[in-house]
């Protein structure tokens, strides 16, 4: 009982820490994509429309909106100095960007749960797209957010990278599918017209490997925590 109190008591504090701002952008994305769905549904907008907002919520608000709240917690912190005399800042740090990107992963799979249910779905995608449509995305924005953020020691160059690489990937999408190594980056996949089903599964699986090698290079270089103190947070 003392344990779970602890606990609670810990993650309570880290919350108070991260603030309300990271939170409210990470939902905000999501949850707009999803009013947006809602209401065009309802409306009686056209399949295709519908279908085309449901997969640009899922593969675009959501991953995007909650990669820049990521980015916001790391370094912002000015009593980052007194956490690295007691305990480790890599640990502290992803807890923070955990629980923020935890509970909007959460309402981004209840979306795809609502939009399947209105038969607003990205053309193509069966029962994987619950999670394969937008996950992935997700965790490599958030990742590299994160690096980037990092080794910039800067949140708010990392929140401007990020969404430039974004809309980039949005502007170029004719470019990046013919490039043989370009499109395994590419973020909408999930909701790419006529890709070929190798393509598509090299895309799902390169993503969250190139995402998973950005956390444990962003952890490597936390491991000099240091390095945040007196840096521009900005």
């Amino acid at each position: 009982m003392d344990v779970n109190r602890s606990t609670w008591a810990r993650l309570r504090l880290e919350l108070r820490v991260i603030g309300i701002a990271p939170p409210v952008t990470a939902l905000a994305a999501t949850l707009g994509g999803a009013i947006l769905v809602i209401v065009m549904h309802a409306t009686g907008a056209g399949a295709e429309h519908v279908n085309l907002a449901a997969g640009a919520a899922l593969a675009g608000f959501a991953p995007l909106g909650t990669a820049v709240a990521a980015s916001s917690i790391v370094g912002r912190d000015s009593g980052a100095e007194l956490v690295m005399t007691t305990t480790v800042y890599r640990r502290v740090l992803f807890l923070r960007v955990g629980l923020v990107v935890l509970p909007a992963a959460l309402v981004t799979l209840l979306d795809a749960v609502v939009f399947r249910a209105l038969n607003a779905w990205p053309a193509g995608q069966g029962t994987g797209g619950y999670v394969l449509v937008w996950a992935p995305p997700m965790l490599w924005l958030v990742a590299l957010a994160m690096l980037i953020a990092i080794g910039l020691r800067s949140p708010g160059a990392a929140s401007g990278l990020i969404a430039g690489i974004w809309l980039a990937q949005d502007l170029m999408r004719s470019a990046i599918l013919d490039n043989t190594v370009l499109r395994t980056q590419f973020l909408f996949m999930g909701v790419a017209d006529r890709v070929p089903v190798h393509e598509w599964t090299v895309n799902r699986i390169a993503l969250p490997t190139v995402g998973v090698v950005a956390v444990i290079a962003a952890g490597l270089l936390l491991g000099r925590p240091e390095r945040f103190l007196g840096s521009d947070a900005a």
